[in-house]
């Protein structure tokens, strides 16, 4: 990660408090992007563990199922043998594993998911903190310029 400065808002004029607050407002909202991201992606590996139990049972052998091409066409097939899983393992390689295996691969997927979602979470949550912050000293700096333009010059 990138080295952090600390700065003294204090110091700064309003307008450079509100540049600052943008760029944690635009930081937020990435972080909050890669959490629905990550959320997406543990939801699709349960669904993957759920699909590897329906047809690993022992009466779904033989049975018709949809195979899915894309998110959105799929072909009628057969279940030919539910003890064996082709598992995607990342950029196009796919292993073949048993049900037991198979649903390892994709809870530990899911566990890693998990950590990152509440290592991310915790992010966000200080990088709310901070904005919060970042409004509370850019009010009372409006507050203290206003009180300036009010007194009477001397």
């Amino acid at each position: 990660m990138a080295e952090q400065k600390k700065v003294d808002l204090s110091k700064l004029e309003p307008e450079q408090i509100a540049s600052f607050r943008k760029q944690f407002e635009d930081e937020l909202e990435h972080f909050s992007s890669s959490l629905a991201s990550l959320n997406l992606a543990s939801n699709k590996f349960k669904e993957c563990v759920v699909n590897i139990q329906q047809v690993g049972a022992e009466e779904s052998e033989g049975k018709d199922i949809l195979v899915p091409l894309s998110s959105s066409l799929y072909v009628p097939g057969k279940v030919k043998d539910n003890k064996k899983f082709l598992v995607d393992v990342g950029t196009g390689y796919y292993v073949e594993k048993n049900a037991k295996d198979a649903t390892a691969f994709y809870e530990a997927k899911i566990k890693k998911l998990m950590e990152d979602y509440q290592q991310l979470t915790k992010i966000i949550n200080e990088k709310q903190l901070t904005i919060q912050r970042i409004d509370q000293i850019l009010r009372q700096k409006v507050q203290q310029r206003e009180n300036q333009s009010q007194q009477p010059a001397q």
